[in-house]
């Protein structure tokens, strides 16, 4: 859909479709990538071996190492993929009446095969 296009049936579904197989092979890459950086070994360790620093760097959220601000970026995605997985609790309000659901599940008929 466009700016100003009017929006059919045909047109919603196509984007609800697109939007839910996009969204799941984004999780999907989130997932994947936790799993090199923290599958095998320290997620540190690891990125230390790409080149990431380990020193202090003032430029950094809390002033961490380059290799612990990427680390935290993995893992902040791990978690958006695992609520969409059903592995991370969402909802619920001031800590209560959190649940798990799984939209991976709950989307997939909209994947269209794809």
């Amino acid at each position: 859909m466009s700016v100003g296009q009017q929006s059919t049936k045909a047109s919603m579904d196509q984007t609800l479709s697109s939007i839910a197989t996009q969204y799941r092979n984004l999780c999907q890459t989130m997932r994947d990538l936790s799993t090199q950086v923290n599958g095998q070994a320290a997620g540190l360790a690891y990125l230390e071996g790409l080149g990431y620093t380990n020193t202090a760097n003032p430029l950094n959220p809390g002033g961490i190492s380059d290799a612990q601000y990427a680390l935290n970026v993995v893992n902040y995605l791990s978690t958006l993929a695992g609520v969409y997985y059903g592995t991370v609790q969402q909802g619920g309000t001031g800590g209560t009446g959190a649940i798990d659901f799984n939209f991976d599940n709950a989307f997939s008929p909209l994947w269209a095969n794809q």
